[in-house]
């Protein structure tokens, strides 16, 4: 059960447990916390008034605005926080500057600064411990793109050197495209920067990575040793874009030896030793695998929700307790009930012109949702975690990862999305 703290003279701050597909966060911290849960949301309007004890007024992307709130809060009540717990990038400075404040646990600022949220310095980290990741150059300028694609060779990537969900990234197969794939990065930081309060405007081109599968490994990293808690099958969209739309887990790669070794190592070379990390991986059968990203916090896309339902333990109940350094005792043993999966729902490009309820589902499909309403537009491309409609949740029950096709999950959702959503036809 929970962990009973200084009474109500305290609570539990939480940054990103209402991000869509990141609510069971909220779940976890009130299955370990005795006391009150506390967020920090912008507007009074937001969604986060329906999960929380309190909701503090101010910028959750922001560590001074973040502080602001949380002393604010003190003076008004006399409570203090007695633990503050990540979810997602832009919780890590302000939950840093929190914890600084305040004395509690946390990750260190370097290892924060090292990890995705600067792509930069997390591949530098990476290369100077012998980590298989790919090389990259930061570039400032359509010259300095054009030296480093013949640095780098073609096919290369260009991404923001901040952002997750696939923000940005994009695929350079020829020269011409050099110049649109340049100003849609810059575009795209422009346009979602001020949201998170991103402050790093850099970009990079990256070495294309072969390597044509991919999983997440969700590593719980408290104390000296990292352990790796689950290994996710992640599925993309066409390129040139690399937008996730499919998860499942367990990963036909989970038992892979080189996979667990090489997410720990990642972990040990960025510095964390607080909390699940989520790091992504490329591989092939008979492959050396090369790390992608290491991101300080748990994953986003609903991925821990599957870990918990075919794996039978919650790894946000894990990090939670990380960060109130109550992770005491063995840890919990995986029990695999089943293959979980999940999958985004995607219309056509056009204006959707009604969304109506499947007349029917099979068994192995446990939920769905429907972002979009009629109205909407569904873009044309799938480039990131914004171009999608909904998805769908799938469960297999007493499945093995092989005896599942990997597509049936997206087989699914391309099914439903094909009944729900009815276009516009003019």
């Amino acid at each position: 059960m929970g962990s009973s703290t200084a009474g109500e003279s305290q609570y539990l701050l939480v940054f990103g447990a209402t991000m869509a597909l990141r609510e069971r966060a909220v779940v976890a911290a009130l299955r370990v916390f005795d006391g009150p849960v506390v967020t920090i949301a912008r507007s009074r309007d937001a969604r986060a008034a329906k999960f929380f004890d309190h909701v503090l007024l101010g910028d959750f992307s922001d560590p001074e605005a973040s502080l602001t709130a949380v002393v604010d809060f003190e003076k008004e009540t006399g409570m203090t926080p007695a633990g503050v717990v990540p979810f997602f990038d832009p919780g890590l400075m302000p939950g840093r500057a929190i914890a600084d404040h305040y004395g509690l646990p946390f990750l260190s600022r370097q290892a924060i600064l090292d990890s995705s949220i600067n792509k930069d310095r997390m591949k530098d980290r990476l290369l100077a411990a012998g980590v298989a990741t790919p090389r990259y150059v930061t570039v400032d300028g359509l010259d300095a793109v054009r030296a480093a694609v013949a640095e780098l060779g073609l096919p290369c990537v260009i991404k923001p050197a901040a952002f997750g969900g696939s923000l940005g990234v994009r695929l350079i197969t020829d020269e011409s495209e050099i110049t649109d794939a340049y100003d849609t990065v810059r575009g795209v930081i422009a346009a979602n920067s001020a949201t998170f309060t991103v402050q790093n405007h850099g970009i990079q081109v990256e070495e294309f990575c072969s390597l044509t599968d991919e999983v997440s490994v969700e590593v719980l990293t408290h104390g000296d040793r990292p352990r790796v808690l689950a290994v996710t099958d992640k599925s993309h969209g066409p390129r040139p874009y690399f937008a996730e739309v499919g998860h499942r887990v367990p990963s036909v790669y989970s038992e892979r030896a080189d996979v667990i070794d090489l997410a720990e190592r990642a972990c040990a070379a960025i510095g964390l030793d607080r909390g699940v990390a989520h790091v992504e991986i490329r591989l092939e059968p008979d492959q050396p695998p090369q790390i992608m990203e290491v991101g300080a916090r748990t994953a986003g896309d609903g991925i821990l929700d599957l870990v918990e339902q075919a794996l039978g333990f919650s790894p946000y109940e894990l990090h939670v307790r990380s960060y109130l350094d109550r992770l005491d005792g063995p840890l919990p043993e995986p029990r695999q009930a089943g293959l979980a999966a999940l999958a985004v729902l995607k219309a056509p490009p056009g204006r959707i012109a009604a969304v109506r309820p499947a007349r029917a589902v099979g068994a192995e499909v446990r939920s769905y949702e429907v972002f979009a309403a009629a109205g909407s537009v569904s873009s044309g491309q799938q480039a990131n975690y914004l171009d999608r409609e909904g998805y769908v949740e799938c469960f297999w029950p007493g499945a093995a990862p092989e005896s599942v096709p990997r597509s049936a999950h997206l087989d699914i959702a391309a099914a439903l999305a094909a009944e729900v959503f009815e276009m516009d036809s003019a």
